[in-house]
């Protein structure tokens, strides 16, 4: 078997174009990262070359594409396919995809759309959180149960698992293909709406660094899944502007050797 990933998530470099993202991750000693797929501002065609030769040049892994978001439809959009399509092309393992839809049947019909689309090649993961239509692990569980395919997945994110009040799963099912790894502050778990959103994306810190349950993190470190680092730090944009010199500091802070 081979070595489950340790990733850089995209949404610690925001200030990055995709086709860096694996240069920057390479830099930092990440041996694989996520991706931002955006057709409405960064992604196209031109994109897509960028970001195969990006993979080329530095060996780096793909653990996931994001995002898709779930809404309007009963079936795939457009972006959706776009974004399934790219996570194929590129060798990713997994979408990562949000619902934001207000019809609970149409969602489940939409996501099972984009497995259909997956076929085996990819995992399409639900993420749940208390900023989406599914904000919960168990209703993550319902959702996927009801769409009823092998490529569903859900991702666990440990500060969305702290905010639902959810307990960590038995890990070792194929259900979660990936988790997303972070610290973060207690307080987050009262907060809602916006302000729950700009402490997801403003307010996690490194690994061991917050107030994170220890056992949590030590369990997905000893586990064989792969992790994407979801370190999404408005005081680490600030104290390190350069995405590169940023990831870097990531990489050095959250060793999963540390937690094992």
């Amino acid at each position: 078997m081979s070595e489950p990933l340790w990733a850089l998530a995209a949404g610690c470099v925001p200030d990055a174009a995709p086709w860096d993202i694996p240069r920057i991750a390479h830099s930092a000693g990440f041996l694989s990262s996520g991706m931002w797929i955006d057709p409405k501002t960064t992604w196209d065609n031109e994109a897509l070359k960028k970001t195969e030769c990006s993979l080329y040049d530095t060996g780096i892994k793909l653990i996931d594409v994001e995002a898709a978001w779930l809404e309007e439809t009963d079936l795939a959009k457009e972006n959706h396919k776009l974004i399934v399509d790219a996570g194929l092309e590129l060798g990713a393992r997994n979408v990562l995809v949000v619902s934001r839809h207000r019809d609970y049947e149409a969602s489940i019909s939409q996501f099972r759309d984009m497995c259909e689309r997956a076929g085996d090649g990819i995992k399409i993961c639900i993420e749940f959180g208390e900023f989406t239509s599914i904000k919960s692990l168990a209703e993550a569980k319902q959702f996927v149960v009801s769409v009823d395919h092998p490529s569903a997945g859900i991702l666990i994110d440990l500060m969305h698992l702290n905010r639902s009040g959810d307990h960590m799963p038995n890990l070792e099912t194929s259900l979660f293909p990936y988790i997303q790894g972070c610290d973060f502050w207690q307080d987050s778990a009262t907060k809602t709406g916006t302000e729950y959103i700009e402490a997801a994306v403003d307010s996690r810190c490194c690994l061991g660094e917050g107030e994170a349950l220890a056992s949590h993190i030590t369990q997905i470190c000893r586990s064989d899944k792969d992790i994407s680092l979801e370190i999404r730090s408005l005081a680490l944009r600030e104290q390190f502007s350069d995405p590169y010199e940023r990831a870097k500091e990531i990489f050095d802070r959250c060793k999963r050797s540390s937690f094992l």
